[in-house]
């Protein structure tokens, strides 16, 4: 089948779509009622999780902590699922039914691909037939005109990233679904991709993450632990409830000398946690009194140095990576 009888039968093709699509919606932009899907490891379970219009949430998580299936289930792309809820103010089992709420949404999915012998100019012509818009903005941001030409089987890791956005962003979705969106794409092209997102204020966006650029964008981090979400909040008071407000790093001469020092601090400071303990580091999350410790600190015979600061999405990212 040709890509022109693809577009020529749309539903779409040629459509001016409503302005109530475009408007922001006055509802919560994701309701999940319950959702179930039964994994290899274990069952993601989901139930009365709620997204604001215009909120950008993060998840985060070890790698199969269910992340992108549970993206994939609010799409309604996993069979055996069970999920009950609305998107945008609509039933989701409305959604598979009705190609004009299918064109509030955008996706990128790291398991998606197209058919390989089409030309990247006829997969522009296609979303344009789709939507009856496309942003030049995009276009041109992604640096997808250089690969007109080239057949989508032809593109390398990131530009076929690039290709999978545009057709993500374009049409400027009120909801967007987004798996790892920097994954493979070059510094210039991952900068102008949150710059993209960043200008997205009305949109609401879910988006799988494994990067602090990624989370830095976020309002919101919801952090999926063996298939629940263990804990969703606002991206600093997630920072600051599972990590800590302020890290001291101690640096000893070995892995010994550091574990005895800072479980010494841990009665002294309650606020005190252990992260880690490595190459003869100590690493430790916790209130600004660790500021005393880390001044006591610097002349003690064990230790080489200590470092005392803010802690970062870094280490959000991380905490949230290996536990759960």
């Amino acid at each position: 089948m040709s890509l022109t009888s693809l577009i020529d039968d749309s539903p779409l093709a040629a459509m001016d779509l409503p302005a109530d699509l475009l408007e922001r919606p006055p509802h919560a932009a994701v309701e999940i009622t319950s959702l179930r899907m039964p994994l290899s490891s274990m069952t993601l379970s989901v139930t009365n999780f709620r997204v604001e219009a215009g909120i950008k949430v993060a998840f985060v998580g070890r790698n199969g902590a269910g992340k992108t299936s549970l993206l994939e289930v609010m799409l309604g792309l996993r069979a055996g699922s069970a999920v009950q809820g609305r998107l945008l103010g609509q039933e989701i089992e409305h959604w598979h039914k009705d190609v004009l709420l299918r064109a509030k949404v955008g996706v990128q999915l790291q398991k998606a691909a197209l058919p390989g012998w089409l030309l990247v100019s006829e997969i522009v012509a296609f979303h344009r037939s789709l939507y009856a818009r496309a942003s030049e903005e995009v276009l041109s941001v992604l640096g997808i005109g250089p690969l007109l030409h080239k057949r989508y089987e032809w593109l390398s890791r990131g530009e076929t990233q690039r290709v999978d956005l545009f057709l993500a962003l374009a049409h400027r979705p009120q909801l967007l679904f987004l798996d790892e969106p920097l994954t493979g794409l070059d510094p210039q092209f991952a900068r102008a991709c949150m710059q993209l997102l960043e200008e997205m204020r009305d949109s609401t966006i879910l988006m799988c993450c494994h990067t602090s650029e990624e989370l830095r964008f976020a309002s919101h981090v919801a952090w999926i632990a063996d298939g629940r979400i263990e804990q969703y909040a606002t991206r600093d008071a997630l920072r600051q409830q599972l990590v800590g407000d302020h890290r001291l790093s101690i640096q000893c001469e070995s892995d010994d000398a550091a574990r005895r020092i800072a479980s010494s601090l841990l009665p002294i400071y309650p606020s005190a946690k252990l992260s880690s303990v490595s190459e003869g580091r100590a690493l430790m999350f916790g209130g600004d009194d660790l500021n005393v410790a880390a001044r006591d600190l610097i002349d003690h015979d064990d230790v080489d140095s200590v470092e005392f600061g803010r802690s970062t999405l870094v280490d959000l990212l991380q905490h949230c990576s290996r536990n759960g």
